[in-house]
């Protein structure tokens, strides 16, 4: 039960960055700096659903060594 809850949460992580993506894509100027504007969001919400993969990818890995004990 606790794996499921886990991985329930790190999928609503992924949802989460790819909406923070879809969001970051609205027409904005675009200012000169990479960290404030739109940018920085877009690239925090592609690290955030690359992070949530990783989370499930180990996740599902630490699920399969218990269940093989």
């Amino acid at each position: 039960m606790k794996a499921l809850l886990k991985a329930i949460i790190v999928i609503i992580i992924i949802i989460g960055g790819v909406i923070i993506i879809i969001v970051g894509k609205k027409p904005f100027p675009e200012p000169e700096c990479i960290v404030c504007g739109p940018n920085l969001v877009r690239i925090l919400g592609i690290a955030e659903v690359v992070l949530g993969l990783g989370a499930l990818a180990i996740q599902g890995n630490l699920t399969e060594k218990q269940r093989t004990f």
